[in-house]
């Protein structure tokens, strides 16, 4: 009997020690500069309780929460240059980039040369199978959460359809 709660005991600490991510979503990628260098991304999300707190995961940054959030904002800032800042990315200004995300990819390019006088237009924002371009220096992705799936859906707002690409 001595034995057996011994045994109960050591196995309770060995599991009690272990966290499961409840879910996880990885992500990498690249992010492009003007000079044509590119970095990688690892920006992902992830989901987890340990013991009676929650965990919630944005690229680099971890917050405890009661409960997980609804979604993730990515807010986008594009400069009097046609760059882009998205502050989880890279510190400074950068021409574009390409992320898959789970089973999502998003991803900011060039579609054409810059244009001074229309300074949004030269940018694409794919979001899956979807092409948009940016209506405003400060569009954004929102990443959408289900507690059992994780990314549900990823949409954007500032963005405007693409017609110019054909069946998207």
């Amino acid at each position: 009997m001595k034995n057996l709660k011994y045994c109960f005991i050591v196995m309770a600490l060995l599991f009690s020690g272990q966290t499961l991510a409840d879910w996880e979503a990885e992500g990498s990628g690249k992010v492009i500069y003007p000079s044509g260098r590119t970095e990688p991304l690892d920006f992902g999300f992830e989901y987890k309780k340990v013991y009676d707190t929650i965990i919630f995961t944005a690229g680099k940054s971890q917050m405890r929460t009661s409960e997980m959030p609804p979604n993730y904002i990515l807010n986008v800032f594009v400069n009097e240059q046609g760059q882009i800042y998205v502050a989880e990315f890279a510190s400074g200004f950068f021409k574009g980039f390409e992320l898959t995300i789970g089973d999502h990819q998003v991803s900011i390019n060039h579609r054409k040369e810059f244009d001074e006088d229309r300074p949004l237009k030269h940018l694409r924002v794919q979001i899956n199978d979807r092409s948009f371009l940016v209506d405003t220096t400060h569009p954004t992705i929102r990443f959408e959460f289900d507690q059992e799936k994780g990314i549900v859906d990823v949409n954007g707002s500032g963005l405007l359809k693409d017609l110019s690409s054909r069946g998207r």
